[in-house]
């Protein structure tokens, strides 16, 4: 195969790695927690609200929550709407009511979870995607309403998780065959859904700052261990044992995004266990992409270059996999051990 030839091919494996890889972390690195909207009735027309804005939203475009015209405030701290603790009284309740968020300079694209609990401690809950500004209660909730809108949070979570996603990614580059990325990912699956479980149902409890700090950790191991290419390692003899044990601690990663939003008292099971399946329906979506489009790389390269010059295309491709998956993990880290030391 021509020299000038080879070289433009591995250029363009590397491109398409970065192109998978950096494109839907732009696209996907905004604030993946939702605006959660919390309501609690006290008393009979008495509610107390609680708004939880992500960072990444501005100081100045904090939203506010638009109550109906027949509500009115209890306090004074209610009347701004973004108060973390505030007061309205609704005297013909909310049933039936409509809810909006509004931005004084622009929807910054972000999810939103309303979650009313009533006098009597029954739930409603809803999803709003990032184009819908408004909710209208409805007189109840049902079991199909809650077990898809767990499903969804589940799904919204991991696809903007990219740092979950970048360890996905870490353990298809070394798990390679089509068996041995079965194994990796259905241990990796196991482990987080036993953390998420344990901690969501308060069996365990750690705190959420060292845990992120490690999930960074576990990627930026992956990509050292990418780097290496040491095929006698562990991690790439038994793939299934780094994938089970990191695993663990990305499932209390995923417990506290839940833990942000809460779970459905009277459906606790229900909305977990939709979540967790939200949270697998994204995950498999992800592998299913990467997986697809190396497949049809390898079909299109490999009958067009020697044994030789394909051995150093994947080492080349592999190399870079550990850059763009190590760099903004090591990013991460620095951050993460900031927070927990501060």
């Amino acid at each position: 195969m021509h020299k000038s030839l080879f070289h433009h091919v591995t250029r363009s494996c590397c491109w398409l790695l970065l192109t998978l890889v950096i494109v839907p972390g732009l696209v996907l690195a905004h604030e993946a927690r939702p605006i959660v909207v919390t309501i609690a009735e006290t008393l009979p027309g008495i509610f107390q609200y609680s708004l939880r804005v992500p960072p990444s939203v501005a100081a100045d475009n904090q939203p506010v929550l638009i109550w109906p015209q027949l509500c009115s405030a209890a306090n004074s701290t209610a009347e701004s709407g973004t108060a973390t603790n505030a007061l309205m009284t609704c005297v013909n309740g909310l049933s039936g009511q409509q809810l909006q968020l509004v931005y004084p300079l622009f929807n910054p694209a972000l999810s939103a979870f309303f979650r009313l609990t009533s006098k009597d401690g029954n739930y409603i809950t809803a999803m709003l995607a990032p184009t819908e500004e408004s909710w209208t209660v409805p007189q109840n909730m049902t079991t199909a309403s809650v077990a898809g809108q767990y499903l969804q949070l589940g799904i919204a979570h991991i696809i903007g998780g990219f740092d979950h996603l970048l360890f996905v990614l870490g353990l298809l580059v070394i798990a390679r065959t089509p068996k041995r990325i079965l194994l990796t990912v259905t241990g990796f699956t196991l482990a987080h859904s036993l953390t998420l479980s344990l901690s969501a149902l308060g069996f365990i409890s750690i705190a959420v700052v060292p845990v992120e700090a490690t999930i960074a950790l576990s990627i930026v191991f992956l990509a050292h261990e990418i780097s290496v290419q040491n095929k006698d390692s562990l991690t790439w003899r038994y793939p299934l044992l780094i994938a089970f044990g990191f695993g663990l601690l990305h499932g209390l990663g995923f417990a506290s995004a839940l833990g942000e939003i809460g779970l459905v008292q009277n459906e606790i099971l229900l909305s977990l266990l939709f979540f967790n399946l939200g949270v697998e329906v994204g995950q498999m979506l992800f592998i299913v992409s990467v997986v697809g489009l190396v497949f049809l790389v390898s079909r299109l390269v490999t009958p067009r270059i020697s044994i030789n010059s394909a051995t150093l295309l994947v080492q080349r491709c592999n190399l870079m996999a550990a850059y763009v998956i190590g760099v903004p993990a090591s990013y991460w880290l620095f951050e993460r051990m900031a927070q927990f030391l501060g």
